[in-house]
């Protein structure tokens, strides 16, 4: 979900130095009704072997004035089973079927999983996509980077859960959050083990609000709401945040001064193993000119403790036809993950890489059989 930053980037093509995550909030419902509006197709996408058939929104549905009807009724998945589970490779939201008279369907979307050897579940723990009075909510869901553990916003429990696939152990959130604060934006960070995570929300309540959670100790740490999360190590330590302004952007790595780049952007890796390390991909020079410039396609390393930046690496062995979209977490000290997408619709196939960050070597990870990636392992979305 990359609607707020979205807004953001326009309110600072606008005005500089204004607080972008007040502002932001009063324009992102309508976007974020845009936004699920694409979620809708791709969902159906999914199901059609990547060829959107029919989707008919009825007096605006999308944003909550009446039910969203579709066809080809939607394929049925088993539902993730308690444990024994696989690695995952990814989750996404898969439009179900209007209720029937019974109610034993559901109107709106389902979050699924597809394990690494290619299995697909329901998660029927998770809030999925929901038509709700004149709000339409979507749960947040992460995975661990090695895909073993799953964290989801639970609508039976009205919190976060963090879900072990192998043990099916489930660790509970130590707070409360109603359906009414998911109308907004909605980030979940997870650390490598899943025991630590960060949930921010950005439009639920008054204010945008951050919070690190110890999962397995049951204690949260308040984070300042007015910060993007980028990441969380285990055992909670360090925590990495920006801030984007006009056209700079400030880093924090909790316990250190906040450092500052010459750039507004939220494409930032997972700190690197050494603590320091954080990856960008490169933007575009010259924004506003036009015809409007190419999507980067070069990456960025900072020491987000002293600021030092260093000069732009090109990914190598990436075809043209794909840019890239995001970074995760690191597979080694010098190896950062890379998620590269068409340029434009079906041109290409959505592919994950490792890239060295010195050298700009790729080594190839996964390929995905639509162009719909939803929620990856690790990647920082």
């Amino acid at each position: 979900m990359n609607l707020l930053r979205d807004e953001l980037h326009r309110i600072a093509d606008e005005a500089p130095q204004i607080d972008l995550a007040e502002r932001a909030l009063k324009g992102a419902r309508h976007r974020r009704a845009i936004t699920l509006a694409l979620v809708v197709a791709t969902a159906v996408a999914m199901l059609t072997g990547g060829v959107v058939t029919v989707v008919t929104v009825v007096n605006g549905g999308l944003r909550g004035e009446g039910p969203i009807v579709l066809t080809p009724v939607p394929e049925v998945v088993p539902a993730l089973p308690k444990k024994g589970v696989g690695p995952l490779a990814r989750a996404y939201t898969h439009l179900c079927p209007p209720p029937t008279i019974d109610d034993t369907n559901c109107a709106g979307g389902r979050w699924r999983v597809v394990t690494t050897s290619g299995v697909t579940y329901e998660l029927t723990a998770a809030l999925g996509l929901r038509n709700v009075g004149k709000e339409v909510l979507l749960g947040p869901v992460a995975i661990t980077q090695n895909g073993r553990r799953i964290a989801y916003y639970s609508e039976k429990q009205q919190t976060i859960e963090v879900r072990d696939l192998r043990s099916g152990r489930i660790w509970k959130a130590p707070l409360t959050i109603s359906k009414d604060d998911l109308d907004g934006e909605n980030f979940l960070r997870l650390s490598p083990d899943g025991l630590h995570l960060i949930y921010t929300n950005f439009g639920g309540r008054p204010r945008p609000y951050s919070v690190l959670i110890d999962i397995a100790g049951g204690e949260t740490s308040a984070l300042n709401g007015d910060w993007f999360p980028v990441s969380v190590g285990d055992g909670g330590s360090p925590v990495t945040l920006v801030r984007p302004y006009d056209s700079t952007t400030r880093i924090r790595v909790l316990g250190n001064e906040p450092v500052t780049v010459k750039d507004f952007t939220y494409s930032f890796s997972a700190l690197g193993p050494d603590g320091r390390t954080l990856a960008r991909i490169g933007s575009p020079r010259g924004r506003d000119a036009k015809p409007t410039p190419k999507r980067p396609r070069t990456i960025v390393t900072i020491d987000a403790v002293s600021g030092r930046e260093n000069p732009e690496v090109t990914p190598q062995g990436i075809p043209e036809e794909l840019s890239p979209s995001h970074l995760g977490g690191w597979v080694s000290h010098t190896e950062v993950t890379l998620l590269a997408v068409p340029a434009l619709p079906g041109s290409g196939t959505p592919t994950l890489y490792s890239v060295n960050v010195h050298t700009g070597k790729t080594r190839q990870l996964r390929t995905f059989d639509s162009e719909i990636t939803g929620v990856l392992p690790g990647l920082i979305g």
